[in-house]
């Protein structure tokens, strides 16, 4: 009998790693707030920079008031102390957690942020931060553009991935709704991925992306009703290239935003005792 109960060990035994690697497939309630009470050693492995790597709040970020998010982000960025490599939130509010963010995470590979109010200046200042992204979704974010779009094109020589949807009433309120697109076609030659959902594009703005990103695989142009393009023909000269669009959609409203409030009742999440115990962590 005890030699059968030898073959198991302890949970208390397991290496630290192994047991970050185990927490980072909790959801991030659990690693905040069950995790750290459990013993010493959990406690202390799951305030480790390397269970951090990834964050995403998006799931909460409809949830919380401006002012929470923004504490929280700020808690699980500092607490990477610049491991962390895939960011997923939405609804930034301030250009200041923007430039938080690039300032502490050095080595971002995937950076998710959209509905936010960032701007392009602040853009401009903190992409040379942001060299190591290959991933960006800046889906939905009203206040930048081609200035911001060129600045991120000149300092992510590595970005593959750029999702930049938008509503259509946010483009409709651009000055110059094709200056995005070329300044994406003259310093982005290595995307393989763009999406530009409910652009004011031509179908020269277009074409001008597909020969300037030679490794382009996928672009999504739904709901560009300027675009007209000749299926035989990009499927004779791109022959490896995806299509999504122009579908003459209507641009579907964001609910999970417009009605955060009937979907998603304040939870104690951050009330009294709780937070405190997060912030003690």
């Amino acid at each position: 009998m005890e030699e059968e109960q030898s073959e198991f060990r302890h949970w208390d035994e397991l290496l630290p790693d192994v047991l970050g690697l185990i927490f980072t497939n909790l959801s991030l309630q659990e690693l905040l707030t069950i995790i750290p009470c459990v013993c010493k050693s959990w406690r202390k492995t799951v305030s480790d920079p390397h269970c951090w790597q990834d964050i995403d709040l998006d799931e909460w970020s409809c949830r919380w008031q401006p002012h929470q998010l923004d504490r929280m982000l700020r808690m699980l960025v500092t607490r990477s102390s610049g491991s962390l490599r895939n960011l997923h939130v939405s609804g930034l509010k301030n250009d200041s957690i923007f430039s938080f963010i690039t300032e502490n995470a050095g080595f971002l590979q995937v950076l998710r942020l959209p509905h936010g109010k960032i701007s392009d200046s602040i853009v401009e200042q903190t992409t040379p931060r942001l060299s190591t992204v290959t991933f960006l979704d800046l889906s939905y974010c009203p206040k930048i553009g081609a200035q911001a779009i060129e600045a991120i094109g000149k300092h992510c020589k590595l970005l593959v991935t750029l999702c930049r949807n938008m509503h259509s009433p946010d483009s409709a309120g651009k000055v110059e709704p094709e200056d995005e697109a070329n300044a994406i076609a003259a310093t982005m030659p290595r995307l393989k991925h763009l999406e530009l959902g409910f652009h004011l594009i031509s179908t020269e703005c277009v074409l001008n992306i597909l020969s300037s990103c030679p490794q382009l695989e996928h672009l999504v142009i739904d709901g560009c009703p300027q675009v007209k393009l000749d299926r035989k023909f990009l499927k004779e000269k791109y022959p490896k290239l995806k299509i999504v669009g122009p579908h003459l959609v209507k641009a579907r409203p964001d609910k999970r935003f417009s009605f955060a409030v009937q979907r998603y009742p304040v939870t104690d999440f951050f009330s009294g005792t709780l937070w405190s115990k997060l912030i003690e962590l």
